[in-house]
């Protein structure tokens, strides 16, 4: 009895998991220029950055370095919740770094965010699509069984084409998983690269805090008090 109803079911065929398939392609599609137009826009160039920051910190001057990272970008972000810490002449490491690891988290979060759904497309179209042609092909196996012993020539390959048919959906399948993937690791490539490079900074800006003390002698004072 379970059999025959299953049976009915998939008898519906393949072409509805296309139509997913193409659903999935195009929201595939939409959380890549998302992310694409993200990355794009935070870009951090931190061959500028990085020489220019470093040479603010020696110089004591939180003017200009608040000016580099007045940008929205993933780096820049980070160090930004030190800088703001600085400013207001809190000059405790653990604070500071503190401070900028949990603006790492927040930014790691918003970067991160949509690429969940883009894996789960990457990682299981390929087997939707294979779902489709198990049901095509059950349909194409059930439509023979019909025609009996005394099918033609030309039955045979109509069941054929309908097997072609079937298969075109595991093409399909995979067809929406490549760019799915490879857009997905090219995200968390960047992302951890990202996270690198805010880390290295932010081993930077806390080896500045003492430089930080001689423009500020009254804050030393403060925090030895």
């Amino acid at each position: 009895m379970l059999t025959e109803k299953l049976l009915e079911w998939s008898l519906i065929g393949a072409e509805w998991v296309l139509w997913l398939l193409v659903g999935l392609s195009l929201l595939s599609v939409g959380l890549v220029l998302d992310r694409l137009l993200l990355f794009s826009r935070t870009r951090e160039r931190l061959g500028e950055l990085e020489p220019r920051l470093i040479d603010a910190l020696l110089r004591c001057d939180l003017e200009d370095v608040r000016q580099l990272l007045g940008r929205d970008s993933f780096v820049r972000n980070v160090l930004r919740a030190g800088v703001e810490l600085i400013e207001k002449r809190v000059l405790d490491p653990g604070s500071v770094e503190q401070a900028m690891m949990g603006a790492l988290a927040r930014e790691r979060a918003r970067y991160e965010a949509r690429l969940t759904p883009l894996g789960t497309i990457g990682a299981n179209a390929p087997f939707i699509g294979l779902f489709g042609t198990v049901l095509g092909i059950i349909q194409a196996f059930h439509q023979m069984g019909q025609m009996g012993s005394g099918a033609t020539q030309g039955s045979n390959e109509m069941v054929m084409a309908a097997i072609g048919e079937a298969l075109i959906a595991t093409a399909v399948g995979i067809l929406v998983a490549i760019p799915a993937v490879a857009a997905f690791n090219w995200a968390k490539a960047s992302i951890g690269s990202r996270v690198k490079n805010a880390e290295s900074l932010m081993r930077a800006v806390l080896s500045g805090l003492g430089r930080f003390e001689c423009v500020e002698p009254e804050a030393a004072l403060e925090s030895e008090g």
